[in-house]
């Protein structure tokens, strides 16, 4: 990283300095995707993994999974490997069993007392299922038959 800034002094042969700063940023860790959205129909197997990968010269373990909420999906930690390095698997498996939409938050807490605890937002749209709209949408088009001279 590269930034550039002006200091305004009082002395008069100074009057504008301009300094640069110059660093390298380390990134704590890569999430995988960093959202997870859940969509499908209502009784559907849905679910989204997500990948946390420790940057390159960090290592952390991580102590607990919170959610906001949680009532409308499960989460499941796994350790991993990746590229021979120490990592995670988020699993998100929605098991809210009724249409329409949810939010919420996954947090997680580490052993590093230096950072934030990581967190991930949750989403999840339901729809009902395609056989049970056309039904609904049969039913409603198939009007009453009038009983036939006779029939009562």
């Amino acid at each position: 990283m590269k930034k550039s800034i002006k200091v305004y002094t009082n002395d008069p042969k100074n009057e504008k300095i301009s300094l640069q700063l110059l660093g390298k940023i380390k990134k704590f860790v890569t999430i995988k995707p960093s959202k997870v959205f859940l969509k499908g129909d209502v009784g559907e197997s849905i679910s989204q993994t997500v990948s946390i990968i420790p940057g390159e010269d960090e290592s952390f373990k991580i102590l607990q999974v919170n959610t906001l909420k949680g009532l409308d999906y499960k989460q499941t930690l796994k350790e991993i490997e990746v590229e021979g390095r120490p990592a995670y698997e988020l699993t998100v498996e929605n098991i809210r069993e009724t249409e329409g939409r949810y939010f919420d938050k996954i947090f997680m807490i580490t052993d590093r007392t230096d950072q934030a605890p990581l967190s991930i937002i949750v989403s999840g749209y339901l729809t009902k299922p395609q056989d049970q709209k056309k039904e609904e949408k049969n039913t409603e088009t198939v009007p009453e038959s009038e009983p036939e001279a006779g029939e009562e």
